[in-house]
């Protein structure tokens, strides 16, 4: 593949990225804000974490993240545990009050997703269905290469 139709294929996904967000997640009112939301979203991806290896992957200071687990503990959306296996080492994870959260803004943009596809005809639905699958397929493939 040249340079050229790589680089026009990441301009495409990220304009993707853009307007599935527009579309689907920027009204949405979680009730929690979004540095904390995105904790619970990596915990339920990765399962317990420490939380400086969560930082790492949001991005987020040692400082920012002792605060944000801080006000996740309280609201019982997370919990900490020692990890058996380094007893130094704090984990976090998410209780299922914190599953429950997710799992109900999901079904928002799930729901919202089902009202949009009405505004497709049926072949326009079947190739959107396996354009979506031809993306997370390609997606999973290009993730395990590195």
């Amino acid at each position: 593949m040249s340079e050229t139709a790589a680089e026009s294929i990441s301009m495409h996904f990220i304009e993707t990225l853009v307007l599935i967000h527009r579309n689907f997640y920027r009204h949405l009112a979680v009730p929690v804000p979004f540095n904390q939301f995105a904790v619970l979203m990596t915990l339920r991806a990765d399962g317990a974490e420490s939380l400086t290896a969560v930082g790492a992957l949001l991005n987020i200071s040692k400082q920012q993240m002792t605060s944000i687990c801080e006000k996740l503990t309280a609201s019982g959306l997370i919990q900490r545990e020692t990890d058996r296996r380094d007893r130094r080492r704090v984990l976090i994870s998410l209780t299922s009050a914190g599953e429950r959260l997710i799992e109900d803004q999901n079904e928002i943009v799930r729901q919202k997703f089902i009202r949009s596809l009405k505004h497709l005809r049926p072949e326009e639905q079947d190739a959107l269905a396996n354009a979506i699958d031809l993306l997370n397929r390609s997606i999973e493939k290009m993730a395990t290469a590195d």
